[in-house]
């Protein structure tokens, strides 16, 4: 078609073009032997085309909304489809951009804070902005002032939880003289308040920690020592040896640091206990640290309800009974791992009908060394296993992950009213 005669074609109607194009295809295609022919396809894709070219530049009819098409109906129905679906909601001029903040940053969500929590931060804050004569009563005022909000900032307590900040309160502490101050430029420099961690860099605020704080002098230098956070879970001793031998890396400074008198140290050592079967040890730790830090409360708290939960179980007949002594001693909840007596006590909890140890020594023995005997690396990941359903499912780890730590250990340092 040359494009002098479009705008003829344009002054007719949909039915008037549609209706001779489908005429014609349709006796085209009734003839005789051409059905579905070439000539056939030909006439039906002219028509389509012609319809199609109709409609769309036909005028549309009065009353019909913007953006809705009525199609003819191919059969011999009345129904038409229905108009597509619109949004009512305003469009905005701006396209959906992701927050500025991604990652940790953008999660960093302030704790519900206190109305006399909230008067305290602006008291703070007022405080440690203000100036003061060098030397003074009033730039001491400001130098605690400055430490206590960076303790806030750092631990997340009536403001959002931003390191960096924590660190420029610190270095303006640190500026005013305040005593503990360089101990948190050594935790900053420890944990990457501000980028990567870079333990070497603590030690030289580490020995700027008077003498009054050789405890917590001591812990940070065990923490440089290590570089890296201290590792939680202990290996627990095979079955048919006592417990491990003491593997946390410069562990002799850590027993100074907690003989100082560093709760976090004292928190350490007695989960290392707990790993190592060493129960009574690790409560006694525990209790004796509870006072100063709701992470050894908490640890104390946990180990009394296991030892009174052990002392009710022992010597209980039963299946019930030889099926909880089992997993004692299968996951060292309590008291120092032993495969060999865990799997005796399964298999008493069996001979009594318990279908849980039926099924934990069909895993056990479903994976043998390649001695025959007993897997003992299998006998671990089984520890966590649930068989309390049809089908096993690994649980939570039920003893040493449990206990807890204080989010750092400058955290004792936080006023009694931010901690609650």
């Amino acid at each position: 078609m040359r494009t002098t005669e479009a705008p003829a074609m344009q002054t007719y109607g949909a039915t008037s073009l549609a209706a001779p194009i489908r005429a014609a295809a349709t006796a085209q295609c009734r003839t005789p032997g051409r059905r579905f022919g070439a000539a056939c396809l030909a006439a039906m894709a002219c028509w389509a085309l012609g319809a199609a070219h109709a409609l769309t530049a036909a005028p549309a009819p009065a009353g019909m909304q913007p953006g809705r098409v009525d199609l003819a109906p191919l059969g011999n129905g009345s129904a038409t489809a229905p108009p597509p679906l619109r949004s009512t909601a305003p469009l905005s001029p701006d396209p959906i951009r992701p927050p500025d903040a991604v990652g940790p940053a953008a999660l960093r969500i302030a704790e519900p804070a206190s109305t006399a929590n909230v008067a305290e931060l602006a008291r703070l804050r007022a405080s440690a902005t203000q100036r003061a004569r060098r030397g003074s009563a009033a730039e001491k005022a400001s130098a605690r002032a400055s430490w206590l909000l960076g303790l806030a900032y750092l631990h997340g307590k009536g403001v959002a939880t931003d390191p960096a900040q924590a660190r420029s309160w610190f270095e303006r502490a640190v500026d005013l003289g305040d005593p503990l101050a360089p101990a948190g430029m050594a935790w900053c420099a420890i944990d990457g308040c501000e980028g990567p961690a870079d333990p070497a860099a603590a030690r030289p605020w580490i020995a700027r920690l008077g003498r009054d704080q050789r405890a917590l002098a001591l812990y940070l230098e065990w923490l440089a020592q290590n570089g890296v956070a201290p590792v939680q879970v202990a290996a627990s001793p095979l079955p048919g040896q006592g417990p491990p031998p003491d593997r946390t890396p410069h562990r002799e400074t850590l027993v100074r640091a907690a003989q100082a008198g560093s709760v976090a140290a004292s928190i350490e050592l007695g989960i290392e206990d707990v790993a190592a079967g060493r129960t009574t040890e690790a409560l006694a730790r525990f209790r004796a640290a509870a006072p100063r830090s709701e992470a050894a409360a908490a640890n104390a708290e946990w180990m009394s309800r296991r030892e009174a939960a052990a002392v009710r179980t022992q010597g209980r007949q039963g299946p019930e009974g030889w099926l909880a002594a089992a997993r004692r001693y299968h996951r060292g909840a309590g008291v120092p791992a032993n495969f060999a007596e865990a799997i005796r006590l399964y298999q008493l909890a069996a001979s009594e009908g318990s279908p849980e140890a039926r099924r934990m020594l069909g895993l056990i023995y479903s994976r043998p060394a390649a001695n025959g005997q007993i897997d003992i690396a299998w006998m671990r990941q089984l520890a966590d296993v649930d068989v309390a359903g049809a089908m096993p499912q690994l649980g939570a780890p039920s003893s040493v992950p449990q206990l807890q730590r204080d989010p750092t250990p400058l955290y004792e340092y936080l006023p009694a009213n931010f901690r609650k």
